[in-house]
C-alpha cells in the first residue's frame, strides 16, 4: 500500500473502511506556441529565421502606396556613358537582369525603372509659386559613381536671366537627407538645423556655351553647372567646398522637354557636406524645378514631397558575404545578451 493509501486508511479511523485514493491530475502540456513564448532562446531563433527569410527574398520595407525611385546597378556602364544622354543605359528598353522592379501585375520587368514624381507650387515661404507639374526620374550606378536623369516639360528654353523682362535661367535640384536618422526625416524644403539636407542644384545659365551647340550642354568638375549645397533650414543654403557633381543637359524644342543628368561619386570625403551612398542602401530624395521663363527663381519653384530612393545591391557575391557576416554577428550578440540576461536577472521559475 502506497503512502496515499496509508493516509486514506488512517483518515478513516482504521475502521476497515476502504477509501479510494485521490488521483492527481497530470501536469498540462504546453503547446508549441506556448513553449516558444516562454523560451527566449527559441523566440529569438524564430525571429532570426524570419530575418534570414526576408533577406533571401530581398524584402524591402517600403510602403506600397508611396512613390519610389530605384537606382539600378550597372557595373558595365562607364562614368562617361552615364553623362551621355544617348547612352543605352537611359533607354526605357535597356535590360537589367538583376533589376527587382515589377510591373502592375507583379512580374519582373528587368528594366531600368522610370518614376513619375508629382510637383506642386512652393507655398511656405515668399515668393510663392511654381508651375512645373511633374518630373520623370531614372537612376543608375556602377562601382564608383551614381547618376540621376531628370526630364520635365518647359515651354521655353531659358539659359540666362533678363531681369527687366522678369525671366531667369531654368533650373532643377535634387535633395537628399545629409544623414539618415531613423524616425527623424528632415523638412523637405531645405532641411532643418538638426537634420540637414544635401542639395544638388543645376542651372542652365552655368552651362551656356560649354556644349557643342545651344541645346546640348555638358559640364565637368572644372566648370560644373551643378552646385553642392547643404540646407540647414528654409531660406538658407551653405555653399560647400565638396566636389560639385558633373552634369549633362539637353533641351528638345520639338517636345519642349529638358533632360538633365547629375553624376557624382558614391562616396566623398566630407560626410558633413555631402550624402554618402552605398549599394543596397535605402534613403529618400526630393525634387525642385524652376521655370525661368515664368519668372521663377529662389523660393518660387515647383517642389515634390520625399520619395523613397533605393540603391539595388551591388556586386552580388561581395554583398551576399557582407549580409551573411552581418546577420551572424547580430545573431551572436543577441544570443549572448539573452544568455547573460537569463543568468543575471531574477526568475522564480528557474531552479537553483
Amino acid at each position: 500500500m502506497n503512502d496515499l493509501q496509508n493516509e486514506a486508511h488512517l483518515a478513516a479511523g482504521g475502521l476497515g473502511v476502504e477509501v479510494e485514493p485521490a488521483i492527481l491530475p497530470d501536469k498540462p502540456r504546453r503547446s508549441l506556441a506556448g513553449r516558444l513564448v516562454r523560451s527566449p532562446v527559441m523566440l529569438l531563433g524564430a525571429a532570426m529565421a524570419l530575418a534570414i527569410f526576408m533577406w533571401m527574398a530581398d524584402f524591402q520595407p517600403v510602403s506600397s502606396d508611396s512613390t519610389k525611385l530605384t537606382a539600378a546597378y550597372e557595373p558595365g556602364v562607364s562614368d562617361a556613358e552615364f553623362l551621355n544622354l544617348k547612352s543605352p543605359v537611359w533607354s526605357e528598353a535597356h535590360p537589367n537582369d538583376i533589376s527587382k522592379e515589377t510591373d502592375a501585375s507583379g512580374n519582373l520587368t528587368h528594366k531600368l525603372s522610370t518614376t513619375v514624381v508629382p510637383l506642386s507650387a512652393q507655398y511656405l515661404a515668399p515668393q510663392q509659386g511654381g508651375s512645373i507639374l511633374q518630373v520623370q526620374a531614372r537612376a543608375a550606378f556602377n562601382d564608383k559613381s551614381m547618376a540621376i536623369l531628370l526630364q520635365w516639360q518647359d515651354n521655353t528654353m531659358n539659359t540666362g536671366s533678363l531681369v527687366t523682362q522678369n525671366t531667369y535661367s531654368d533650373a532643377a535640384a535634387v535633395e537628399f537627407p545629409l544623414q539618415v536618422i531613423p524616425g527623424h526625416q528632415p523638412f523637405r524644403c531645405m532641411g532643418q538645423s538638426d537634420a540637414e539636407v544635401n542639395i544638388w542644384q543645376w542651372k542652365a545659365e552655368r552651362q551656356r556655351g560649354l556644349g557643342h551647340d545651344d541645346t546640348t550642354l555638358v559640364s565637368t568638375a572644372s566648370g560644373s553647372a551643378v552646385k553642392n549645397y547643404v540646407g540647414p533650414g528654409l531660406g538658407y543654403l551653405k555653399d560647400t567646398s565638396v566636389i560639385d557633381p558633373d552634369s549633362a543637359a539637353s533641351y528638345d524644342s520639338n517636345t519642349h522637354t529638358w533632360s538633365v543628368i547629375y553624376r557624382r561619386p558614391l562616396a566623398v570625403g566630407d560626410v558633413k557636406s555631402a550624402t554618402q551612398f552605398l549599394p543596397g542602401q535605402a534613403t529618400t530624395i526630393a525634387f525642385a524645378v524652376w521655370d525661368g521663363g515664368a519668372g521663377e527663381r529662389l523660393s518660387k519653384k515647383a517642389v515634390s514631397t520625399w520619395v523613397d530612393f533605393i540603391l539595388q545591391p551591388g556586386e552580388q557575391n561581395t554583398q551576399n558575404m557582407i549580409n551573411i557576416i552581418s546577420l551572424v554577428g547580430v545573431a551572436v550578440l543577441l544570443f549572448a545578451a539573452v544568455a547573460i540576461a537569463w543568468r543575471v536577472l531574477p526568475n522564480p521559475t528557474r531552479k537553483g
